[in-house]
């Protein structure tokens, strides 16, 4: 493995001493991004052996701290990004431009009435969580909701599993709009934690270790423990 890398290293200054496109002003890849160019970035990191995860072009948590770890190995800036010298390093080729599809639910446009709900759901970050808490005093992640939703005229039930009963379904991730709810399988069977989804693969939520935080679709833990989504608005 250690020899591996030593090669991988002198293959990096290489590609910097004969690439000019490598200094270019190019797009950058991050959490939450998805697509082709995600797959090869991961690609890059596993042949290098850094990587031990699927290769299935989800820009996660454990990609970034691959990334993160080659970045610091040649002597880039270690902060988890692919930009252009990141990638061209990794798999010898120019970073391609990014798309509308690069990250899921991105682009998607924001109602007035989405708007106002996650402008409130966001003045309520850093409140601690608190579980049975559906105040500002405390949160847990339904009574959260709950709350925010309620301060909008959207009546919804106390809990996440029964939460999950109301509004219409959506079954693809690419279909998410700013202020769905968003759920996940996560202490027990069932919706069992619920957010606000803010667009561009972000929720906004009661986190037990957190309090109300922000997160990503993507993130191991919750893009293991995805269940499903529900409209409201």
């Amino acid at each position: 493995m250690l020899g591996k890398k030593i090669l991988f290293l002198l293959f990096f200054c290489l590609v910097l001493v004969f690439s000019p496109t490598a200094w270019a002003a190019e797009p950058q890849y991050t959490t939450g991004d998805v697509g082709p160019a995600v797959e090869q970035i991961q690609k890059g990191l596993k042949d290098a052996g850094f990587f031990g995860g699927q290769v299935d072009g989800k820009f996660t948590t454990l990609t970034r701290q691959a990334v993160i770890s080659f970045q610091k190995a040649v002597g880039l800036k270690a902060d988890g990004i692919v930009e252009a010298k990141t990638f061209k390093a990794l798999t010898g080729k120019p970073i391609p431009a990014k798309t509308a599809a690069t990250a899921p639910g991105k682009n998607q446009p924001m109602d007035k009435k989405a708007a106002g709900i996650l402008k409130t759901a966001m003045s309520y970050k850093g409140v601690k969580y608190r579980f049975g808490g559906a105040t500002p005093a405390g949160f847990d992640c339904s009574g959260f909701v709950m709350y925010v939703f309620n301060k909008h005229g959207i009546k919804l039930p106390r809990t996440a599993d029964i939460q999950f009963t109301v509004g219409k379904p959506i079954k693809n991730k690419k279909e998410l709009k700013p202020g769905d709810l968003v759920f996940f399988e996560t202490y027990e069977k069932g919706a069992s934690h619920v957010g606000i989804y803010q667009g561009n693969d972000k929720f906004v939520h009661a986190s037990s270790s957190r309090g109300v935080t922000l997160s990503g679709l993507s993130e191991e833990y919750y893009a293991k423990r995805y269940l499903g989504a529900r409209r409201v608005l």
